[in-house]
């Protein structure tokens, strides 16, 4: 049924009335549903927002400035996001030097083809890469440089390669292999990343710092015992180790001479010769495995250390000790004493480790001269031969 005339011209000055007390702002007192009506028709308004804030406005308000929560807000933001636009610029220390340098870009045979340049900056402890040289740029890398870290100089066969000198750094996990176009400026970045990794603290292995204990308590055989007891690294075992015994510079550094004759980093070449002491165990004919132990020893000196640690590891505790398998480190380690000469500081943990020991035959032997604190001397071709039968 259709409204009568009158009831619509009614609902139309009641529209028209509320128009008027919104543009003009009157405050009018009217029913409930008036002012519910009202509030309605503002939300559902597309005009400016001045209705809705005063709305906002009569909320409960708290204690603090809306001035202090909107700082508020920002902190937490760039707490959450530090990458984003609400990352703070913060000064970084002095670099010792700093310009562009062209990376190598992985996955490509010739990164030289089609180089790409970054912002490098040499500080006290790391080497960070950057996507510009402005203020705030974004730092895409950093390596942090330890007493480990080693670094190749450039050569002429890159450059007669590829057109630029190179520049090698490597690290714990990553490798900086960065180029330039200029000599001086390759020599510069070396000479300095050579002096910032000489002035880090050197860096030690647990090995070393149980050895140092041990030679700390050596009048203690409690306390020995103990310490050998709750820490498994010292004594022998069945597995493979994944990382030397003692502290060995990343990459190839100074090894980089003798690469050629088929050997590769010092850190790797330690794993592999614990690899082989294991198979002393299993062979029938353990003078081939022998002689290929002395003949690193020979060729790379920094292992001769290493090498020590390992048969003192392995001969500590064994499973079955007295067996072939286990006289065979001992053998191993009988054509070491005499053939090479440890340093002053295993060669306290070797004297400490043959004290400990109870085979009546390391009474006589060349293993002696440690047992009585003498040093290892080479005894010749000859020498070696007997001992490893």
């Amino acid at each position: 049924m259709p409204f009568p005339g009158g009831l619509w011209w009614l609902l139309c000055c009641r529209q028209g009335f509320t128009l008027l007390r919104r543009d003009y702002g009157e405050a009018g007192q009217g029913a409930a549903d008036e002012e519910d009506a009202e509030e309605s028709f503002e939300l559902r308004s597309d005009g400016s927002q001045g209705p809705v804030l005063q709305v906002n406005l009569t909320q409960p308000s708290r204690a603090s400035s809306s001035s202090e929560r909107s700082f508020t807000i920002s902190e937490e933001m760039c707490s959450l996001i530090p990458e984003k636009k609400c990352q703070q610029v913060q000064d970084e220390p002095d670099p010792i030097v700093k310009g562009w340098l062209q990376r190598e870009v992985r996955g490509r045979k010739a990164p030289w083809w089609r180089p790409r340049k970054y912002w490098f900056v040499l500080t006290q402890d790391s080497l960070d890469c950057y996507s510009g040289s402005e203020v705030g740029a974004q730092r895409l890398g950093s390596l942090v440089l330890t007493s480990l870290c080693s670094v190749l100089w450039p050569d002429k066969q890159t450059y007669k390669e590829t057109g630029y000198w190179a520049v090698t750094v490597f690290g714990r996990k990553h490798c900086y292999r960065l180029y330039t176009e200029h000599l001086n400026e390759a020599v510069r970045w070396v000479c300095a990343l050579q002096k910032v990794i000489l002035s880090q603290a050197p860096v030690q292995t647990p090995t070393q710092l149980f050895m140092t204990d041990l030679e700390e308590n050596h009048s203690s055989p409690e306390i020995l015992d103990q310490i050998y007891h709750n820490n498994p690294i010292l004594r022998y075992t069945a597995g493979p180790i994944y990382a030397p015994l003692l502290p060995f510079p990343y990459g190839v550094g100074e090894n980089a001479a003798i690469s050629g004759r088929g050997y590769a980093a010092l850190r790797d070449e330690a794993v592999k010769l614990f690899h082989s002491l294991q198979q002393l165990e299993g062979v029938r004919e353990p003078a081939v495995l022998m002689q290929g132990v002395l003949q690193t020893c020979h060729d790379l000196p920094p292992l001769v250390d290493e090498i020590y640690c390992q048969l003192v590891k392995q001969t500590t505790e064994p499973p079955a000790p007295g067996t072939p398998a286990d006289l065979r480190y001992w053998q191993l380690l009988a054509c070491m004493s005499c053939t090479f000469l440890p340093s002053p500081s295993v060669q306290c943990y070797l004297q400490l480790h043959l004290q400990r020991e109870p085979l009546p035959w390391l009474r006589d032997g060349p293993i002696r001269t440690f047992h009585q604190g003498g040093s290892g001397e080479d005894q010749g071709e000859a020498g070696v031969r007997a001992l490893i039968g």
